[in-house]
């Protein structure tokens, strides 16, 4: 069993030098509470340098207002200048790719008479390689939620890793939620990213939040290129959302021996009674015929084709998804009680509306028989 803590190499904007993001185009704030929780002033996320690529990546929030002081600025490898990046860019984030064949030992940037340290982190694709790995973010969830989700993707599917990305949670710490990993049966893998920065302001507070929100794909795609290159199959889901399958087939193995390499499913929501005042996911066994169906998520093979494209939470970023539907007996239950209510109230249900789906009970039942 393999189990530890990491930790991002992030860098600040020097305010006197780089000024603001500011915000994208089709973004307008309409409660001034969005910029309690915009971003506004974090440059990168996370500097990787892969050896086998002979490169240092570095992935920063859209840059927006930085981005034309980032391109003129100046990159030191070990005291040699290097050639100017390599920027490409996406709709949450950008990367900006320099040469570097040997391992570095110091990274600098400097923007005029402005020298700013990069920290940067070493890739270790060994770490996961040939795992299946189940990925999520998480902020205050609860830590027995937590352990059941593991538990249910490791019983019905063969997860043998799991990598979380605790977003500055408050109810628990870090070493918390690791030994809480650690202690699922049949993980050799049990890993927590420190993910201290912003998710993003609430969608209440503007029009646009999509291009307001920069982190959780960040982190998706920083994962992907410092961990898990090497993984047999990557599953992204959330804690309340347990994938299943009618036959009991694992979609880790779907993926890997499908053409593609990637495996998107729809999802379906579940819920408590009413009654249930502290739910779990065995609980929600309880469908409503009128709620519509959720967004799709997937698996992935991170060394294939699609793999190597820009990862998004519901489908891949640059991907026609017309050209992958879903059309597979895969789905996930999305369980509503299992939830902090972060974003709107999901607490309780309504028995007059709900009816127990059969197959889902019978899932739960396998699934935490014990």
């Amino acid at each position: 069993m393999k189990s530890t803590i990491h930790a991002l190499s992030s860098v600040k904007a020097p305010p006197d030098t780089f000024g603001e993001r500011g915000l994208h185009a089709q973004t307008s704030v309409t409660d001034p509470t969005f910029w309690d929780r915009y971003d506004n002033d974090t440059l990168i996320y996370d500097s990787i340098w892969q050896a086998k690529a002979g490169r240092l990546r570095i992935y920063c929030p859209k840059l927006l207002g930085f981005k034309k002081t980032m391109l003129r600025a100046t990159f030191r490898i070990n005291g040699q200048v290097v050639g100017k990046p390599k920027l490409r860019e996406f709709r949450q984030f950008d990367v900006m790719d320099l040469p570097c064949r040997t391992e570095p030992q110091i990274v600098e940037m400097q923007v005029d008479d402005t020298t700013v340290p990069l920290p940067f982190s070493m890739a270790d694709p060994d770490r996961f390689a040939g795992k299946n790995v189940v990925y999520t973010k998480v902020q205050n969830d609860n830590l027995d939620w937590i352990h059941d989700w593991g538990v249910a993707h490791q019983r019905n599917h063969g997860a043998n890793a799991i990598v979380i990305a605790n977003n500055a949670s408050t109810a628990y710490s870090n070493e918390d939620l690791r030994a809480t990993l650690a202690a699922i049966p049949g993980i050799d893998v049990a890993d927590v990213l420190d993910g201290p920065h912003s998710h993003g302001p609430h969608p209440s507070t503007c029009k646009g939040i999509g291009w307001a929100r920069f982190q959780q794909k960040s982190y998706l795609n920083i994962m992907r290129d410092r961990f898990l290159m090497a993984a047999r199959a990557v599953l992204l889901c959330d804690v309340d959302e347990l994938v299943a399958e009618p036959s009991g087939h694992s979609i880790f193995d779907a993926t890997v021996n499908s053409w593609a390499k990637y495996k998107p499913f729809r999802g379906a929501w579940r819920f408590t009674e009413a009654a249930v005042k502290s739910p779990h996911h065995a609980d929600h066994m309880w469908q409503d015929e009128n709620e519509g169906s959720c967004p799709g998520k997937y698996c992935i093979v991170p060394n294939s084709l699609l793999g190597r494209t820009s990862w998004s939470v519901h489908t891949l970023e640059n991907v026609n998804r017309r050209l992958f539907p879903p059309r597979n007996a895969f789905r996930y239950y999305h369980c509503r009680g299992i939830s902090t209510s972060w974003k709107y109230d999901r607490k309780g249900g309504d028995s007059r509306r709900l009816t127990i789906d059969p197959m889902t009970r019978d899932f739960l039942a396998s699934t935490f028989n014990n």
